[in-house]
């Protein structure tokens, strides 16, 4: 997928100043808006000199002896600095701060993409630090987050932000219609989703997994399935832990918000209009999950069983249909 098929993205693009760029870029904003394509292009913008057709060549086979794309589901100390005899099967023991010290091969400049930025522990964003405080010439480090504050004030103050727009329903919608889909709208998501998670979902056959997962709690709350079965059908979902968590997070806040604000429910979740629950003790269980989603970017061996037992028993305890 291209920046020019990315609309909201290709206005972030135009508005950057390629001839008064900081070294440190910050691409921030929710999973599926496209964050990498944008990081992607504004690498390939400094690597590509004048349409020099063998630079093109090697950005595109991402070969580029320039470019450096770190691209982890967690970004460890070695990715940033050398550690000895630490082996990364991908990148060998090739790191940010060894990378940036050598003179650029064959561009006026040298790029770091990471990926997944928010996920480097403390000890990782103090070894990228010395790289943002004395940057080398005509080096630049983008750096892809999924949340807001995840990294260290001194990185921020070293970085300049560049937050991705929030998109309404109707957008969404739109650029779906634009790519063919018209059968799926965001009512069929959950409300956070972003429009390529959307696509990426449909695409893959995952587009139902999300009212699969209502419809289970209401079985669970209703005493059609027991806690062992509802754990199973959970780790047959080819989805991981956070989105799960995601999950019940947006099931329970659209119940607190119907309570809140008197709204009557509609759809798959009509049979609790007439529920009964604490909206304190709901509250309290999301704050919960939150923490929870928290913890696992610093410790993600977390048993899942044992997560999704404790909290539908606290459902159950919570809920009454």
């Amino acid at each position: 997928m291209n920046l020019n098929e990315l609309p909201w993205l290709d206005k972030v693009y135009k508005k950057i100043n390629f001839n008064n760029l900081p070294h440190g870029i910050i691409l921030n904003g929710a999973d599926g808006l496209g964050k990498y394509i944008l990081g992607n292009e504004i690498a390939r913008t400094l690597l590509v000199n004048n349409n020099d057709s063998k630079s093109i060549n090697l950005f595109n086979l991402n070969t580029h002896p320039d470019f450096l794309f770190i691209n982890k589901d967690k970004i460890l100390t070695r990715h940033i600095s050398f550690r000895d005899k630490e082996w990364d099967e991908e990148l060998g023991n090739r790191n940010v701060i060894d990378f940036l010290s050598m003179t650029p091969s064959i561009s006026s400049n040298k790029v770091v993409l990471i990926n997944n930025a928010h996920t480097m522990n403390e000890v990782s964003q103090n070894a990228l630090l010395k790289s943002l405080e004395e940057p080398a010439v005509n080096s630049y480090i983008i750096l892809i987050t999924n949340r807001s504050n995840s990294l260290l004030q001194t990185i921020y103050s070293r970085c300049q932000t560049l937050n991705m727009p929030s998109l309404t329903d109707d957008e969404i919608n739109s650029w779906l219609v634009s790519r063919g889909i018209s059968d799926f709208n965001t009512k069929d998501f959950p409300s956070y989703i972003s429009p390529i998670n959307i696509l990426n979902d449909i695409e893959n056959n995952q587009h139902m997994v999300f009212k699969d997962f209502v419809k289970l709690i209401k079985k669970f709350l209703s005493n059609q399935v027991h806690s062992k079965q509802i754990l199973q059908y959970l780790s047959s979902y080819e989805i991981d832990l956070i989105t799960k968590i995601n999950y019940l997070i947006e099931f329970l806040k659209i119940l607190l918000r119907s309570k809140i604000l008197n709204e009557e429910l509609s759809g798959l979740y009509e049979d609790f209009n007439n529920s009964d629950f604490s909206t304190l003790k709901l509250s309290n269980i999301i704050n919960d999950l939150h923490n929870l989603r928290f913890d696992y970017f610093k410790v993600p061996q977390i048993n899942e069983n044992h997560v999704f037992n404790y909290y539908f028993s606290e459902l159950k305890n919570s809920i009454k249909l």
